[in-house]
């Protein structure tokens, strides 16, 4: 059987070509790194944040995140590379067609089992035109072969990011997370082509949000591996590690232009049990919408999807909502919160109405939603009795705060949107639409769920003026069919 190997694409470019030129630099920025205090620490990450431009740009920090795992030598069996698709747009995540990925210093193979695993998820294929030009990740590996060694076994995944959500990120980390044999390296710059102040506050918001967990707050304007890092940023949070931050720069400090500067930075992921230094009070980890909400779903989804059917029932029954008893029901489900509940009658759309904004208690919002998908859509006729069968299915959609979501054109919004993740509200003076992130399901292209969007607001599916705005939303839901339950639609009244 004949070996593919992926040939170095950026060689003689981000980084030297000769062999032993590019020994000696990487082993004089991996030999500084270790002499710095976060070459020191006992602590040894999970996983680490790198940047990849060029050595000479942002190879010091590079060399910071690689030095705190230095004593894996041995131990580590497999690495995982992810990291954003600069050449190409795509949907989902890809793998090359490849058994190993060559530089001058010699080949790192694949990890045939990661790739397999990878391949088994559904946002994953193999797209060769994706990776043959790329630099994001080849930048990483003379780091990894001179740290671990030329000739190690150790095998890499090779994982370039482009249009997916976050979450399809984490499922990957989380599938191919493994144990002490495995590291995680993500790849990722931070802002682009800014003044040199500008890029600083950004970047220091990065920071803030990479130290505080806030996945949802990341995007492409922060950082161009924005997916992979939230998606790492879930799986910590969840997990309940600890981040931090081993340096930052930008261009400007290389080269002194500070015009247009791009910026860099490194962390480390430790698990919570790993003894670290004390740590500024803003590196605490915070859930965030995401974390808050899958608790709420997990802790109370049973009891929020049965206040839906209650209230479908008392709308077949008295003709209104049910009005949620505040001394039975859950505190939690007493806290301000927006949701938009959907019925689906044999997979087919029976009703979706909901609340953009958090204007009363959550349970008030289901129970006036899943009145209204149920008897007030204008597109259906009201559910009747006979309608509340096995086949009739209810679902509950929390939704975050809507931010605003800028963009240049048309083609600058269809760029920016990430399939599967973003909700979208869409207005042009008095026309407004909105999608669920559910809808992506049916529209999984950027520019048909963009041209349907348009259509729902009321516009033309082709319009386009300068005083279009949108706003972004997430969301986090449960079924009913996530229930255990028989005789779903049975009632006691």
């Amino acid at each position: 059987m004949t070996t593919i190997i992926r040939p170095p694409a950026v060689a003689g470019t981000f980084y030297p070509a000769d062999a032993d030129l590019l020994r000696s630099e990487i082993d004089g920025l991996l030999d500084a790194a270790f002499k710095s205090e976060h070459g020191q620490g006992d602590a040894i990450p999970k996983a680490i944040i790198v940047p990849h431009a060029g050595l000479m740009f942002s190879g010091s920090l590079a060399a910071l995140g690689f030095a705190t795992v230095r004593a894996l030598k041995g131990q580590i069996k497999r690495i995982v590379i992810v990291g954003p698709a600069h050449r190409m747009a795509f949907q989902g995540v890809a793998l090359a067609k490849a058994d190993g990925f060559a530089t001058p210093l010699g080949t790192v193979k694949c990890d045939l089992a990661g790739l397999q695993t990878a391949l088994s998820w559904p946002q994953v294929q193999i797209l060769d035109d994706a990776h043959r030009q790329e630099h994001g990740l080849e930048i990483e590996l003379p780091f990894i072969q001179r740290l671990f060694g030329e000739n190690s076994d150790i095998g890499i995944v090779p994982l370039l990011v482009s249009r997916c959500g976050a979450r399809h990120v984490h499922e990957l980390i989380e599938a191919l997370w493994g144990g002490p044999e495995t590291l995680i390296v993500i790849s990722s710059d931070l802002s682009h082509f800014h003044d040199y102040e500008t890029a600083r506050h950004m970047d220091n918001r990065t920071r803030d949000m990479i130290e505080r967990f806030d996945a949802e707050g990341i995007d492409s304007n922060d950082a161009c591996g924005a997916l992979p890092v939230a998606g790492m940023l879930m799986s910590a949070r969840k997990r309940g590690m600890r981040i931090k931050t081993l340096g930052m720069r930008n261009s400007g400090d290389v080269t002194g232009d500070k015009s247009r500067v791009v910026g860099y930075g490194a962390w480390a992921v430790y698990t919570g049990s790993e003894k670290m230094r004390e740590r500024d009070t803003r590196a605490e980890p915070s859930d965030g919408f995401t974390g808050t909400t899958e608790q709420l779903l997990a802790r109370h989804g049973p009891e929020m999807i049965d206040l839906a059917r209650q209230s479908v029932w008392h709308g077949i029954r008295h003709g209104g909502p049910l009005n949620a008893d505040t001394s039975s029901v859950s505190p939690a489900l007493l806290e301000p919160g927006a949701c938009f509940v959907t019925l689906k009658k044999s997979g087919q759309l029976r009703g979706c109405i909901g609340s953009v904004m958090a204007h009363r208690d959550l349970a008030t919002d289901l129970c006036e939603n899943a009145f209204k998908a149920g008897f007030a859509d204008p597109r259906f006729s009201p559910l009747q009795e006979a309608d509340l069968t096995d086949d009739l299915e209810i679902s509950i959609s929390v939704l975050s705060p809507a931010r605003d979501f800028p963009f240049e054109d048309e083609a600058d919004l269809i760029a920016k949107l990430t399939p599967f993740e973003d909700g979208i509200i869409l207005s042009d003076g008095n026309n407004r639409g909105l999608f669920l992130p559910q809808v992506w399901e049916q529209l999984p292209e950027p520019a048909d769920f963009l041209a349907h969007l348009k259509r729902k607001a009321g516009l033309s599916m082709d319009h386009w003026s300068t005083t279009m705005r949108a706003q972004r939303f997430i969301t986090r839901g449960i079924s009913g069919k996530d229930i255990e339950t028989h005789d779903f639609w049975k009632t006691s009244d």
